[in-house]
């Protein structure tokens, strides 16, 4: 009896762990540099309470993605009972594509970006939460000014056939007692001095491009906001 019930509790623990549940993910028209086990780029989601778009550093089985489509799916997403070292708790199968639509094409519209303050939403891959990060131009100067987290900077830029190539960029010298901006701030002015990317606007994101890899992306805000 006793032989019994420990098989019993045993095949419960195993059945709890393969456990699956069915989601609805939304997959973005494109994706993001990411750095897992190696540096790679991951589908962009949301879940149900998500309120910006999240990394997704799982594979989804059966999903034929196209870059420029917007996916609602429902996926089956199963724990794992041994999960292997730097790998995602559960695996995903796509159960049913519920939506796919195409996505307007982005633009590279200057007199648009230079109408607002940009702030800092993701970096290398990271989404930057409540970032105090930002960027804003000056079109008739050719300047460039805003906020690296601690510290104000400035500099100039030029732009031209969908680059955008900062130059003379400096900053106020305050000492910053937050560890977090301050590495916040000093990998965002290392990034962006003295440097050329490509970018576009999307989805009211402004994006920068290193390698065709995707470096920075800010979030569109007035200009009079804090």
């Amino acid at each position: 009896m006793k032989r019994i019930l420990i098989i019993l509790m045993l095949f419960g623990i195993s059945a709890y762990a393969n456990a699956a549940d069915v989601i609805r993910l939304v997959v973005k028209e494109d994706r993001a540099s990411c750095t897992g086990v190696a540096p790679q780029t991951c589908f962009q989601v949301k879940y149900k309470n998500s309120k910006s778009w999240e990394l997704f550093y799982s594979n989804i089985s059966g999903f034929n993605y196209k870059p420029g489509y917007r996916y609602v799916l429902l996926v089956t997403r199963t724990k794992r009972a041994n999960v292997p070292a730097d790998a995602s708790i559960y695996t995903y199968k796509l159960k049913r594509v519920l939506k796919k639509q195409k996505m307007p094409v982005v633009t590279s519209d200057w007199g648009f970006v230079v109408k607002h303050k940009w702030k800092l939403i993701q970096m290398n891959g990271v989404t930057q939460e409540q970032s105090p990060a930002f960027i804003i131009f000056d079109k008739e100067k050719g300047r460039v000014n805003g906020s690296a987290g601690c510290n104000s900077f400035f500099g100039s830029y030029e732009k031209g056939d969908g680059k955008l190539t900062f130059k003379q960029m400096g900053s106020t010298l305050m000492a910053c007692a937050d560890e977090e901006r301050t590495k916040l701030e000093n990998d965002f002015l290392k990034l962006i001095s003295d440097k050329t990317f490509k970018y576009d606007v999307a989805e009211q994101t402004l994006n920068f491009y290193e390698n065709n890899r995707l470096v920075l992306m800010f979030g569109m805000a007035p200009l009079d906001t804090p």
